[in-house]
């Protein structure tokens, strides 16, 4: 499951603190404020903290396999330690994230197998992320090495993260993704030789797959048994239209996990692998001081051996307008669905699962956002006796 948005957020204000032109406009913080200026000056020496609070309220509306309502909810903290302010390494950052995902997971009421909110998983607290990333040769070459979430480099569309499906970060024919709740140990390997390409590469420990929970331990398994390795590579391609305006992008990515696999013959095999791409584009965006905000939309396809994966197709269609409306710039409505289609050896007795989902995003004020949400879950689970479910979330997310 991908990571969950304020994560994602954290993650790209991370990068802004080693040295990015942006990085240079005054901070922008949530809902703590300044603390009296004691966090600018922190920033100034190198130490930059966030907090964040996800509550989601979720009502199975109709089918699903029970109707009624819960509540989850996920605590997130992060720090930042420019070592260049710290200590003069030029570029080079460690960060520190742990969290506390707490509540029932809404899925067990719908049955659903791709996960409709990407913050749903089992109860857990843990020092989840521990990484230190190193720039080189002018900030075009970068390693990243350390306990760390691959979906935070891999797999998802640029503006795909309107949505609270977890389909929308990456494809579910990823299945063997190291990520949130379970990220593992790592080295990614990256080149970024201009701002239109960039070429990343990876290796995880794969310990998960074989029932280790990897998002509460350290290296162990990476160095020992289980000798599982996730692999993934990733091309991205960006470009400007319309004299330059409309921005948009792809990215083709492929892994390999090593371990041994169950296949649709009563057997195991070593090692599996898959394809994936994306693509996105803004397709109009208002003047400054004209109405009518930011459209894009954006595509994505998975493929997945279907001798091992239960899901060996995936199909997504994003659509988000962000400034819809002239009082309100910075709300959002998107639009958003996944299909993902079972492999014909898997067992299941419906062909796909597809997920119809409408949200919006209501920015209340800075570090205060409420998204409702309202999907339709068809064939659930691939299973073709659970009625099609209509549920209903309410997410509720705080920036401090």
């Amino acid at each position: 499951m991908r990571p969950p948005r304020p994560r994602v957020l954290a993650l790209v204000g991370a990068a802004l603190v080693c040295g990015t032109s942006q990085a240079q406009d005054a901070p922008v913080y949530g809902l703590s404020g300044d603390w009296g200026g004691r966090r600018t000056k922190l920033a100034e020496q190198g130490y930059s903290f966030d907090f964040s609070l996800t509550f989601e309220a979720n009502r199975v509306l109709s089918g699903g396999l029970e109707q009624r309502l819960t509540g989850h909810a996920l605590y997130d903290a992060y720090g930042y330690f420019d070592l260049d302010r710290i200590a003069g390494w030029k570029d080079a950052l460690v960060t520190v994230e742990a969290y506390i995902i707490d509540g029932h997971n809404p899925s067990e009421d719908v049955g659903d197998y791709q996960s409709f909110s990407d913050i749903s998983a089992e109860e857990r607290s843990q020092i989840a992320q521990v990484f230190y990333e190193q720039w080189f040769v002018e900030r075009t070459l970068r390693l990243k090495l350390g306990k760390m979430d691959a979906y935070t480099d891999f797999g998802a569309p640029a503006n795909g993260t309107e949505s609270l499906h977890s389909s929308t970060y990456y494809s579910p024919t990823t299945f063997t993704m190291v990520g949130y709740p379970n990220p593992a140990t790592g080295i990614l390997a990256g080149w970024v030789p201009n701002e239109q390409w960039s070429l990343n590469a990876g290796v995880y420990d794969g310990a998960a797959m074989a029932g280790i929970p990897t998002g509460s331990r350290g290296p162990s398994t990476f160095f020992g048994e289980p000798s599982d390795l996730f692999l993934i590579g990733e091309l991205g391609r960006r470009w400007m239209v319309a004299d330059g305006e409309l921005a948009g992008g792809a990215t083709l990515g492929a892994w390999k996990h090593t371990g041994s696999f169950a296949n649709v013959f009563g057997g195991t095999t070593n090692g599996t692998n898959g394809f994936y791409g994306t693509l996105d584009q803004e397709l109009s965006r208002a003047a400054e001081g004209e109405s009518g905000g930011t459209k894009s939309a954006f595509l994505q396809v998975g493929l997945a051996d279907e001798d091992f994966a239960q899901v060996d197709e995936h199909l997504g269609l994003g659509f988000h307008w962000t400034g819809w409306c002239d009082a309100r710039p910075d709300d959002a409505l998107g639009v958003y669905i996944s299909r993902a289609h079972f492999s014909s050896g898997a067992g299941y007795t419906a062909s796909a699962e597809t997920a119809y989902e409408f949200s919006y995003r209501m920015q209340v004020c800075n570090g205060f956002t409420l998204r409702p949400d309202l999907q339709y879950i068809t064939s659930p689970g691939g299973d073709a006796s659970i009625d099609d479910a209509l549920v209903f979330s309410l997410r509720c997310e705080l920036g401090f």
